[in-house]
């Protein structure tokens, strides 16, 4: 009897203490969450100032969307850009690289739903529901084609999916860095988007991210201005990753495959710039890339990394004649590190053939 006494005076005790540990750690991350959500809060008002957009609104669905429309008006060639997925600031980001072509050409910029300076829709991000938005976008600012299409990343799909339904509106496409239905044939939803993406929402919201200094970008190859800057850094504390920008991850790889089992456009005009960090003399500006291509290098004297690097890219296009694949040094979003090169390739491009 004494022993199940001591064994039941240990076990209040440690419910007890346990009960006290939690209360407390439970306290603790409410006020955590508060202080970081309030330093948050506070340093949107501060920013708000860098947050006017440089284009239009106009309303798509009931809900606004940021579209610009700059360079040559009466220019016979229309550029339209088209983001990838998880970017708040090309809306800034693009800038340089406008500054480059904007004399010879008209420059138009849509951002989809929930990203940059447009709203959530809080709609599903259907690859259809996101073509007829930005068709609608662009109806509304009265702007008309065709069009150049110049996708970055995962607005490839778009792409793919617009020359399918209206080939008429797309004269070329310049890709950078585009993705394409065979690249997600062996991913499945939940492997591209898992619970961790769900979780970053809030995390975003409170202003967890602050914390984590990588999110935002740097300026070290002096492409961009400091207000520049500023509002890059601006954009990504509001906007960095909204319901919408969830939600089109989610939708990603059915997505995907819809537009796979339409067959590639076989008339479409494409010509594909890749990144390459590999090669020089990018390869030399970024420590990391220099360390981790030496040590390959190193363990593998006899593979050509360089090449290997988009070589899957180059193999996959190998048998589409009407695409052409090219690679420039730099990292992944290019138009933030050589403006000016990529710009050389687009207007070769366009004069090579699409006015000739």
């Amino acid at each position: 009897m004494e022993n199940k006494s001591k064994l039941k005076q240990f076990l209040h005790k440690f419910f007890k203490i346990f009960i006290i540990f939690m209360i407390a750690t439970a306290v603790i991350n409410i006020i955590l969450f508060a202080v970081i959500y309030g330093n948050h809060k506070s340093k949107l008002k501060d920013e708000e100032a860098y947050l006017n957009a440089p284009g239009r609104y106009v309303e798509v669905n009931g809900h606004v969307m940021h579209i610009m429309v700059e360079g040559n008006e009466e220019a016979e060639i229309t550029l339209l850009f088209l983001h990838s997925a998880d970017v708040a600031d090309d809306s800034v980001a693009l800038q340089p690289l406008f500054k480059e072509l904007k004399e010879d050409y008209k420059i138009v910029f849509v951002e989809r739903s929930g990203v940059g300076f447009s709203d959530n829709s809080g709609s599903g991000r259907d690859i259809d529901n996101m073509l007829e938005e930005t068709r609608q976008a662009l109806v509304k600012a009265e702007v008309k084609g065709p069009f150049v299409m110049v996708p970055v990343g995962t607005a490839g799909l778009e792409v793919l999916n617009w020359a399918h339904k209206y080939p008429e509106e797309i004269q070329g496409v310049f890709g950078i860095n585009i993705t394409y239905p065979a690249q997600y044939e062996n991913i499945t939803t939940e492997m591209y988007c898992g619970f961790f993406d769900y979780l970053m929402v809030p995390f975003y919201k409170i202003g967890g991210h602050r914390l984590l200094g990588d999110v935002y970008p740097n300026n070290k190859y002096g492409v961009y201005t400091e207000t520049q800057m500023q509002i890059r850094k601006a954009l990504i504390s509001k906007n960095g990753f909204t319901e919408d920008m969830y939600c089109e991850n989610l939708a990603m790889v059915d997505n995907a495959n819809k537009v796979g089992a339409l067959g590639w456009p076989k008339e479409l005009d494409m010509y594909l710039v890749y990144a390459n960090p590999l090669m020089e003399p990018y390869r030399n500006t970024d420590d990391m890339v220099k360390e981790s291509y030496e040590d390959a290098v190193k363990n593998n004297p006899d593979v050509d990394f360089v090449s290997e690097y988009n070589n899957s890219i180059r193999e996959y296009f190998k048998d589409k004649p009407q695409v052409v694949v090219d690679e420039m040094a730099g990292p992944a979003r290019i138009y933030t590190y050589d403006p000016k090169g990529l710009a050389d390739k687009i207007n070769s491009y366009i004069e090579g053939q699409i006015l000739q």
